[in-house]
Parts: C-alpha cells; structure tokens; sequence
C-alpha cells in the first residue's frame, strides 16, 4: 500500500513539473537558512572542541559597576566592566566549588609579529596554565606551559596547526623555533588543532603566559580587560557556583578606586549570544525574538505551499470525482494528497541538506566554524527532518483534507 502511495505520488509530481519546482524552491531555500543556522548556534553552544564538556564550564567575562554617588546616599547607573587579574585572582579563583578556574584575556588581540625576519600578523591570547585543564585542546606537537613557566613569565607559546604548517611546514619542525609577537620573542613549546573564530573564550593561533602581557599584575583595580572560565565537577554545580561568587565578592572594602559597588554574572556559552551586557535585549526577550523568527522561516513557506496546493485542488477535481465514483473512501484520498506532500517536503529537505553541506564547507574556510568537515551532528540531522516532516504536515493537511471531503457531484461540476 504504502509503495503505491509512494509511485502515485511521484507521477502526480512529475505531472507539473513547474509547481514541483516552485514548491522545491521555497522549501529547500528555507530549510537551508534554518539548518545553516543551527549549525552555526549548536557549534557555538554545544562544540565539543576545545570544551568537550561545555556543559560544566561556566564564565565571568562582564559585570555591573557603580561609581556615582547621588545625594540621597544611592548610587546612580550602572555600567559594564570587564574584571581585573586582581578581582578574579583575589575573589576567583580562591573559590572552592570549582575543579579548575583559568585567568585569562576576554578575547585574542591581533598584533604585528615575524618569524625569521618575516612580518606577520598574529592573533594572541593571554592565559595562565589552568586554561589546558579546562579546555581539551589537541596537542599535535610538544605540550602546554606549565604553571611554573607561568609564574616565572617565560616566554614560551603555544601555536595553531594552520600556523605551524604555513611558517614552519609541520608541526614538529615548529618546536624549538621562535615568533615574535607583540615584541617578545617567544619559543614554540606546542601546536594544537585550530579553534574556530566563533569560540571566543578559546580563539587564538599564539597563546601565551598571561604574565609575559604587559599587563599590571600588581594594579589593584577592579576593572580590567581579563576573564574567568571555571570548570564544576557537575552541571548542577553551577548554581552552587553562583551562590559561592555572590559571597566572595561581598568581601570587597568599597570604594575600589572610583567603583562603589559591583555585581558578577556567570554566563554560559549560550549567554554570550541572548544575555550579552551590550545587547539591546536579554534574556526572554532575545529568545523570543529568535523563536518568532523561526517560526516565521516556517510558517511562511508553509503558508505559501498551503496556497499552492489549495489552488491544486481545481485542477484536480476530475481525478476525485472518478476516484470517488469508483468508490475510492475520503481517508484515502486524505492519506494519498498527506503523502504526495510530505514526499515532496523531503525531497525539499534532501536539496537543503546538500545545499547546507556546500555553504558549510565553504564556510570553513573563514574558520567561523570547527574544523571538520561538516558540522552536522545527529541533533541537526533529526532536527532537520522534524522540519521536513513539520513543512509536509503542516503545508499537506489542510488541502488534503479539503480534497478529500469533495462530492462527486461538486467534483464533476468543476470540469464542465
């Protein structure tokens, strides 16, 4: 039965070949949007390189400060600060609920540098030795620094892959040699797999002890260009965690320079897009701007093929009349436009999904994304066909059901 549901389907299809490839169109172009851009959302919040346990990392990138005092003893706005190496070494990493915690700078500056004499330009990020703890990174060649040589600010680094094979042909040739970046020359003591631009808190191709900065690590000011990102031996840790650093830093003896007062978040990765400081939105507001956009990315495709295949109906009615005639029952007719439909959404989603597999990979070369060859795990590849079933669905059953419900004799008129 259900094959020849299938053949019937396919012959309907191929019958108007101009509605099948307009109905194609407008669902594979949706489609495509929809999966490229999970794609892009799930390797941001659940990419499992470096953070193959992105689930128990938590951040203190930002936080709220006050320094105006108004008349009446309150304190006036609030402003964003990033948190100083004497806030998070002092209040940070002194807690207890968490397993590791690492210092580090917000995000990788781009300074000028050379190897043998050669400019480049190189994308360096300041960290201290718990960074390795934390994130998984892939050594391909040589190790992490230890905390030793973070201590005694050695001038030693750890470069990208893409790196080491553009400026010393390999990885393993890249041990032992030098770069100079920032204007300290620095010895390559490992080279791990490249990081994707997108993943900001471990984005770089040099890093190096934060002790080698420049930074004053003896300032003892509560605002910085510095960032924490603590590891919890549980997921539900993490409220714990919150609890301990609201405590810690109620020690803090105000005013710390012009600060009168702070406030800390710890933020996930998911929250450096929906709850980030300088966003106009947060929080519930964010996200529901994202659901009615998907939902608009769905229904109006969805919409749009509900017309075309109402229009279908008339140009179809001879077919249900004779159908009908010989006795043919409405949840057939019912079963047979739904399969006809769904088909033609899969064959829509078959399209996207070749067409997400092109734009992706071309992406790659931008590294926005993780280096592997398609970042297309099991939860997109579900989701995807959730949508292709849901198009199908949703586009099918309003018009198969007003097919199936015509009398014969309606069905009859319309041809004369």
């Amino acid at each position: 039965m259900i094959k020849s549901y299938i053949k019937l389907a396919w012959k309907v299809l191929m019958r108007n070949k101009l509605f099948t490839l307009i109905s194609l169109f407008g669902i594979s172009f949706s489609l495509t949007i929809l999966i490229v851009g999970a794609s892009f959302l799930d390797d941001f919040t659940q990419s499992n390189y470096p953070a193959s346990h992105q689930n128990r990392i938590a951040y203190l990138i930002y936080a709220k400060a006050w320094n105006e005092k108004l008349e009446n003893g309150q304190l006036g706005k609030s402003y964003p600060i990033s948190p100083s190496y004497y806030l998070l070494t002092h209040y940070v990493t002194t807690m207890k609920t968490p397993l590791n915690v690492s210092v580090y700078t917000r995000s990788s500056n781009t300074v000028n540098g050379s190897v043998n004499s050669n400019l480049i330009t190189v994308d360096i990020k300041y960290t201290d030795n718990e960074f390795w703890k934390i994130l998984n990174f892939k050594f391909i060649a040589g190790k992490p620094y230890s905390k030793k040589e973070v201590e005694e600010a050695q001038k030693v680094c750890v470069i990208s892959e893409s790196m080491a094979n553009e400026h010393f042909n390999d990885p393993g040739s890249a041990i032992g040699r030098y770069i100079t970046a920032n204007k300290i020359n620095y010895q390559v003591i490992g080279v791990v797999k490249d990081v994707p631009k997108i993943s900001i808190s471990a984005f770089g191709n040099l890093w190096a002890p934060i002790t080698t900065s420049g930074i004053d690590l003896k300032d003892k000011s509560l605002s910085g260009n510095l960032a924490a990102m603590m590891l919890v031996r549980r997921k539900a840790d993490i409220t714990k965690l919150e609890n301990e650093l609201e405590q810690s830093i109620k020690r803090i003896n105000y005013p710390v320079g012009d600060i009168n007062l702070i406030e800390t978040q710890i933020t996930r990765q998911s929250d450096l897009v929906f709850n980030h400081p300088y966003a106009p939105v947060k929080g519930p507001v964010m996200y529901a701007i994202f659901s009615v956009i998907i939902l608009s990315i769905i229904l109006i495709p969805s919409l749009n093929l509900t017309t075309i295949n109402s229009t279908r109906i008339r140009e179809r009615s001879s077919e249900i009349g004779i159908r009908k005639s010989f006795g043919a029952p409405d949840r057939a007719l019912f079963i047979q436009f739904l399969a006809e439909n769904i088909i033609l959404t899969l064959l829509g989603g078959l399209i996207a999904f070749i067409l997400s597999f092109l734009i992706l990979k071309e992406l790659q070369t931008l590294d926005l994304i993780t280096a592997r060859i398609f970042p297309f795990n099991i939860r997109i590849f579900i989701s995807g066909l959730g949508l292709c079933l849901l198009f199908g669905f949703i586009s099918g059953v309003l018009p198969a059901t007003r097919m199936s419900k015509f009398q014969i004799v309606e069905s009859l008129n319309e041809t004369i």
